[in-house]
């Protein structure tokens, strides 16, 4: 054999070698990865066992879930029916107890009546029966009567009442009026027509002695045989207590009355607390100007501002007195305060007039000279000029433009409304 063809036969041996070598290698691996196949076989079996069973119970939880909601969904509807059950009993029950308290009050009143009654002209007026046709003759009267819950005997009320009343008795006044329930007769103040009242056969009329031409009414109603009650001409905020009840007692309210009136002190009283340790300081509330009329003693405002911890400089005049400028001058008060009479007034109204009479001198009054002269405008006029339920609310007004500081306040505006002066202010807790 030469030496090429041995080394032929060598490589060639080499060469088997090697491919045997290379079979049992791809042997081996080829065992280890079925081992791997097989591995994976078996966690993805496990796996899909796993993806089953959380399949299963994702399939168990939506049941639960939808068999919840169908249960949540009858509770509502036995919730919804159970609430509508409820609201008939509420309003079955209410009505039931609106009716015996109604009835209760009925029977109060028939028990109270006839009632006899000494009004403010000292005359005995005797009211038979529980009245259901009544006519006020003034805002002051028609308040207490609204307060006193005698609202649904009103048949009429006067024309003052419509235009002048203070919330929320005038949009009580005004839904009546706008229902029919409510007629309104003429003004009473100026222009009275007995032949108006008399043709809606009233069984009570009310109204304030002094005001207008109700003195005369009651006259001439009473010869009638018309009971007509005249209430105190407001010469002290005691007057104003002793209307109310009056009013209570002649409509078959009084337990009602009685509880406004102490209501009322005890608002007085917490703004009395709240001023006590101020000075007092001279005021004056002028009504009209030129002529010039200002609140003098012996009247309820003369007792309001007192309680508003301030001095009326016209208290040595009585009632309702017409003053000079050298009066206002000399009187020098620190505080002036003027009814705005539906915005016909303001500070420049006073300053002419006084500016007319006296001249330059008018500055140094101590309230124009220190800034201290406030109109007062709107809503907030009634509750200051009208002797009736409103008035502690009147007393604390005073009171804030006087002692701001007492209530928090640094200052109060010039012209004082019910959008300049928050109303909110004005509420006593009593």
């Amino acid at each position: 054999m030469s030496s090429v063809q041995r080394g032929l036969l060598a490589t060639l041996v080499v060469l088997l070698v090697v491919a045997i070598l290379l079979s049992a290698y791809n042997t081996v691996q080829l065992a280890q990865l079925e081992r791997q196949v097989k591995s994976v076989s078996s966690s993805v079996g496990s796996l899909n066992s796993t993806v089953q069973g959380v399949s299963s119970r994702v399939s168990s939880l939506n049941s639960t879930i939808q068999s919840s909601t169908a249960n949540i969904n009858r509770l509502s509807e036995v919730a919804s029916a159970l609430g509508s059950e409820l609201s008939e009993l509420n309003a079955t029950l209410s009505g039931r107890i609106a009716s015996l308290e109604s009835q209760l009050t009925q029977l109060e009143s028939e028990v109270r009546f006839p009632v006899t009654i000494v009004d403010a002209l000292n005359r005995t007026v005797v009211i038979p029966s529980m009245p259901m046709r009544i006519v006020t003759l003034d805002p002051a009267t028609t308040e207490i009567a609204l307060a006193v819950r005698a609202g649904g005997q009103l048949v009429a009320v006067d024309n003052n009442s419509v235009l002048y009343l203070p919330p929320p008795f005038n949009d009580t006044v005004h839904e009546m009026v706008a229902n029919g329930s409510l007629k309104v007769i003429s003004s009473t103040y100026s222009s009275p027509d007995i032949e108006q009242i008399m043709a809606l056969s009233p069984d009570l009329v009310i109204g304030t002695a002094g005001w207008g031409y109700n003195n005369y009414i009651a006259s001439t109603l009473t010869s009638y045989g018309i009971p007509v009650l005249l209430l105190p001409s407001s010469e002290s905020l005691e007057d104003v207590y002793r209307a109310v009840i009056m009013v209570g007692e002649a409509t078959g309210h009084v337990n009602n009355a009685v509880k406004l009136v102490e209501s009322m002190s005890a608002q007085i009283t917490a703004v009395e607390r709240s001023l006590e340790n101020v000075s007092y300081v001279n005021v004056t509330v002028i009504l009209w100007i030129n002529p010039t009329y200002v609140a003098g003693g012996g009247t309820f405002i003369n007792d309001m501002m007192t309680l508003a911890g301030g001095v009326n400089v016209f208290q040595n005049l009585s009632g309702w007195p017409v003053i000079s400028s050298e009066d206002l001058l000399q009187a020098n008060p620190s505080v002036i305060i003027l009814m705005s009479n539906g915005g016909l007034f303001n500070a420049s109204s006073l300053y002419q007039w006084l500016n007319s009479t006296i001249g330059p001198a008018y500055v140094n009054i101590a309230a124009i000279k220190y800034g201290r002269v406030y109109v007062i405008g709107g809503w907030y006029e009634s509750v200051l000029s009208e002797p009736a339920v409103l008035t502690p609310m009147g007393v604390k007004l005073l009171a804030i433009i006087l002692h701001p500081q007492a209530f928090n306040l640094t200052s109060v505006p010039q012209l004082i409304t019910p959008s300049t002066l928050s109303p909110s202010l004005l509420a006593n807790q009593g």
